[in-house]
């Protein structure tokens, strides 16, 4: 007899999967826990899925990566003005603001993502995503302060201060629960960021 799969069925599961690769990430959560969590008996999710990996990469998408980077890149791209990086302006508009609600739409897969995806394929992707951001600023700095030599010792504080961002970024979604508290956070976040941006790099000219 062949089987007929219901979709409310697999929304559940991918809604548990997703829920328990955040709280545990994927080497931690297991087809169990997933079951459990959509109420479904455990033999049932290998009807939809063959595997844990398979479940969790109908989670996180390659489309859903591939917006992730986008959005970023054109983030990054608005920080560069003629009169060079303003702590003051509402970073929270435009695309900046396209990619924090898209963090926020997809807050649970973002924190996935970015801090329990060890053991998959995206297990690289911090630090892939940390040298693709620090690139993209070496290219801005470069523009906005040719003056500005860049040294170990910047590159190392500002690949820091992008690794603590993407932390950030991680502490904040997990911590706060409605979107008014997140997008208050990131908005002093990022001026926050900003700030001691302008202060390395005016530490840097000096050098």
């Amino acid at each position: 007899m062949v089987q007929i799969l219901k979709e409310s069925v697999r929304k559940n599961i991918l809604l548990a999967a997703e829920s328990q690769f955040a709280k545990s990430g994927f080497k931690r959560a297991t087809i169990a826990a997933i079951a459990k969590k959509a109420g479904v008996a455990t033999g049932n999710i290998y009807k939809y899925y063959s595997s844990k990996k398979e479940l969790f990469e109908a989670v996180i998408t390659e489309e859903f990566v591939d917006k992730f980077l986008r959005l970023t890149r054109n983030r990054i791209g608005e920080f560069e003005q003629s009169q060079g990086i303003d702590p003051c302006r509402d970073y929270m508009e435009n695309r900046a603001g396209e990619l924090l609600h898209f963090w926020i739409k997809n807050r649970r897969k973002t924190v996935i993502l970015l801090a329990h995806a060890e053991g998959t394929r995206y297990e690289d992707f911090v630090r892939i995503y940390i040298q693709d951001m620090k690139e993209l600023a070496i290219a801005q700095v470069r523009r906005q302060h040719p003056q500005i030599k860049m040294t170990d010792m910047l590159l190392f504080l500002l690949e820091k201060a992008l690794t603590d961002s993407v932390r950030g970024i991680v502490l904040t979604l997990e911590h706060f629960d409605d979107e008014e508290s997140i997008l208050e956070a990131f908005g002093a976040g990022t001026a926050f960021q900003l700030g001691g941006l302008l202060a390395l790099f005016e530490w840097a000219s000096k050098r």
